[in-house]
């Protein structure tokens, strides 16, 4: 077994360690309330995946093999979100998705992870070995290790080098036809209207959305486009699931209407974050308790009005249940992304259409 800290020990050393060492086994990193593992295959990659952060089902949206409302149904089937093969192979089982299809999604998604870990400057690593013999979590996604670590690498130092910010807002000033763009660009360029921001441009491309803000800056940059100078006002929503998975479709949603998401994995922490700012809405996937918690939520100074979308599994009728209920709307899920949208636009005062 391995272990350390990464104050001490970057982790691309760790990285290429395991990779010339042609070591199998299981990397976890732990950061705060984070945790990431990483399984090796001797020199190659073969799953990823970190909670909170990146998950497959939000990427298979962003791929657009799958809807918001697909993910979620299959979600309501599972019982544990640990390891995100459930997911795709019953996408794949139900005929949503081919194999080749999950096999790019589950390569983003390793390729993702390993950026985001590549960021962290703090935490604790462990490498535990394991037989070359026995199975692994997927059989035929393999990376090479050394290859992501030096593409994961560059494109860290090509950020670092200048990026727009998530609420940058460009418009057209060149012309792109005459330049040789870097790819992913022409994508880019389809979304840039004057109006929207860097970061619901972002959540609408199968791009990594650090990537996009990268290239939206070489683009700036090349003359073909500029900033408008104006900011957009965004409106915040808190958005409480114990659920990784659920917190992000329900940022993506959010993101792609334009709004500011922040993300809780239990109410406590919503109300810590809400004691220094200001949040427009506040969606709540529910839990055993959510309707007293919304009624404790009520009384709060200055809370008795903001506006709660509670998101059920299944919702209760008759005229008792709701007028004994404190002021929430409901929402039943599977939703469709679009009436999610709507709803939230509407209680912030940013319809979408």
């Amino acid at each position: 077994m391995i272990e350390g800290s990464l104050r001490s020990v970057p982790l691309s050393d760790v990285f290429q360690m395991l990779a010339s060492g042609q070591k199998s086994g299981i990397l976890t990193v732990i950061r705060g309330g984070s945790r990431a593992r990483v399984y090796f295959e001797q020199s190659r990659i073969q799953h990823a995946h970190i909670s909170p952060g990146i998950h497959l089902g939000e990427i298979l949206v962003k791929l657009d093999y799958l809807s918001n409302r697909e993910v979620q149904e299959i979600l309501l089937t599972q019982t544990s979100e640990n390891v995100d093969t459930p997911l795709g192979l019953t996408a794949v089982h139900k005929g949503l998705i081919t194999h080749e299809e999950l096999k790019e999604a589950l390569e983003m998604q390793i390729t993702e992870v390993v950026t985001e870990l590549m960021l962290w400057r703090s935490g604790d690593f462990k490498f535990t070995e394991r037989s070359n013999s026995s199975t692994q979590v997927l059989g035929d996604v393999r990376i090479d290790g050394m290859s992501l670590l030096i593409s994961v690498t560059q494109r860290i130092q090509a950020w670092r080098d200048g990026s727009v910010d998530a609420d940058t807002i460009l418009e057209r000033s060149g012309d792109p036809s005459k330049l040789t763009l870097p790819d992913g660009s022409w994508e880019i360029l389809g979304l840039v209207d004057g109006s929207r921001t860097a970061e619901s441009i972002a959540a609408e491309l199968d791009l990594n959305e650090r990537y996009v803000y990268r290239l939206l800056y070489e683009l700036a940059e090349r003359g073909v486009l500029r900033p408008t100078g104006y900011k957009l006002e965004r409106p915040l929503v808190l958005v409480i699931s114990a659920s990784s998975a659920i917190q992000r479709l329900v940022r993506l949603a959010l993101q792609r209407a334009d709004l500011r998401a922040e993300l809780f994995s239990s109410p406590d922490e919503a109300l810590v974050f809400l004691e220094s700012a200001h949040a427009r809405a506040l969606v709540i996937d529910e839990f055993a308790d959510a309707w007293g918690f919304i009624r404790e939520f009520r009384r709060l100074p200055g809370q008795g009005h903001l506006p709660i979308v509670l998101l059920v599994n299944e919702v209760q009728q008759g005229l008792f249940q709701r007028f004994r209920r404190p002021k929430a709307h409901v929402l039943e899920k599977p939703f469709h992304e679009f009436e999610f949208q709507q709803l939230i636009g509407r209680l912030v005062g940013r319809p979408v259409t």
